[in-house]
């Protein structure tokens, strides 16, 4: 019996002296508990208002994107993304400095943000501080290697830095990596046709078209580059694809790239087509009119060549290549004093060209005038001394006074 009432008691004090061991694991354990649901809680919140936030920058409503980041900041300050993303609304706002320090906040939070460091570069190319930038743009492409963005900006500022062929062989190695991304293959055709390969960059163009076959830039990029690689076939072929897209007909400056391949293809008649269209258009310029009067020259159509270099005229009296075009026509016409009037004013508005006066001498040397033809050549040659023609020209006409 007292055997039973012993173990009831060790029982009893076992269970007094228990007690505040297990309550206070509980309390413990219920501490941690409501710390995680806390921390879930401001995690939640934080995410809801950076998704918020992005959704207002990428409206442009900066205003608001900005109190919402800094409510969220208030909330979750440790948040490295809304770091960046508050350094991407001063960067936006032109507050370089207040933008570089958010950013270094967001990178002292995640060391490995790629985000952060493609902005900070972006920061630092602003400042035209290039080396860090660049510095900042590979730290980038370490951290978020599958991004082709950070490559290119990488590429970017190594052309900022004169060093064409690096950013070469930075993105020919990842070319295969990035095997179906058009952006890269076009970014190697721009650094070709800068280091005056214009050939190898159209092929990139090409090989950037095919990829993506709906972007006309692509194939823009790519007949130019033909065009200057002296493929004139090529272009027509590119550039009539562009005008064939309702949304880029009305384009001039592929109007006169494309008149212009026409005309090194002996396609005059087309050419001057495609040049009276733009010079009679509200944005007509003046070196369209003279466009249209050498090739209506050419063609032996005098009253349009004539037409079009009193418009010349008119628009630009300060320009030399009316009044030569009228010279021309005129002296063609057998009227030598109104010619030689026009190739006078020429020689005026252009001062250093040999051009005015070597037609002037022409001219007087058709009428039988070789001696004043004769002073006509020297006063070429003394605008420049090496003028191959203007040199034979008086030798010829010497030997006729001879």
């Amino acid at each position: 019996m007292r055997n039973v009432k012993l173990t009831k008691v060790i029982t009893l004090s076992a269970a007094a002296l228990l007690a505040p061991l297990l309550f206070g694991c509980q309390g413990d354990t219920l501490k941690v508990e409501k710390a995680d649901a806390k921390n879930r809680w401001v995690e939640l919140r934080s995410s809801m208002m950076l998704d918020m936030a992005r959704q207002q920058f990428a409206t442009g409503d900066l205003t608001q994107a900005q109190k919402t980041v800094k409510d969220g900041l208030s909330i979750d300050p440790k948040n490295a993304d809304m770091h960046v993303l508050a350094g991407r609304i001063s960067l936006e706002r032109g507050k370089l400095e207040r933008s570089y320090h958010l950013l270094n906040a967001a990178i002292e939070l995640e060391p490995k943000n790629a985000e952060a460091y493609y902005y900070q570069g972006l920061v630092m190319q602003r400042w035209q501080r290039y080396e860090g930038s660049l510095e900042f743009y590979r730290q980038a492409y370490k951290h978020e290697p599958d991004n082709p963005a950070y490559l290119l900006a990488v590429s970017e500022i190594l052309i900022e830095l004169d060093s064409v062929d690096e950013a070469i062989s930075l993105l020919e190695d990842k070319r295969q990596y990035f095997d179906q991304n058009a952006g890269v293959r076009a970014a190697i055709g721009h650094l070709y046709f800068m280091k005056g390969e214009p050939a190898v960059a159209a092929e990139y163009f090409h090989q950037a078209s095919l990829l993506e076959p709906d972007n006309t830039q692509f194939i823009e990029e790519m007949s130019l580059s033909w065009a200057e690689a002296g493929e004139p076939l090529r272009a027509i072929e590119g550039l009539e694809k562009i005008l064939r897209d309702p949304a880029n007909k009305d384009r001039h400056d592929i109007k006169r790239a494309l008149a212009t391949a026409c005309i090194q293809v002996n396609q005059t008649k087309r050419a001057r087509q495609l040049f009276l269209e733009l010079a009679r258009s509200s944005e007509g310029d003046v070196s369209d009119w003279i466009k249209l009067g050498e090739l209506s020259f050419q063609e032996n159509d005098l009253g349009g060549a004539l037409q079009a270099a009193s418009r010349v005229i008119n628009l630009s009296p300060d320009r030399h290549e009316g009044y030569l075009l009228a010279g021309m026509v005129w002296q063609k016409r057998g009227s030598l004093n109104k010619a030689l009037e026009m190739f006078d004013r020429a020689s005026q508005a252009a001062p250093t060209s040999t051009e005015p006066l070597i037609l002037r001498g022409l001219t007087l040397q058709k009428a039988g005038r070789h001696a004043a033809a004769a002073q006509a050549y020297q006063e070429a040659l003394r605008r420049q001394p090496q003028d191959t023609r203007a040199k034979q020209l008086l030798a010829m006409v010497s030997e006729l006074d001879g």
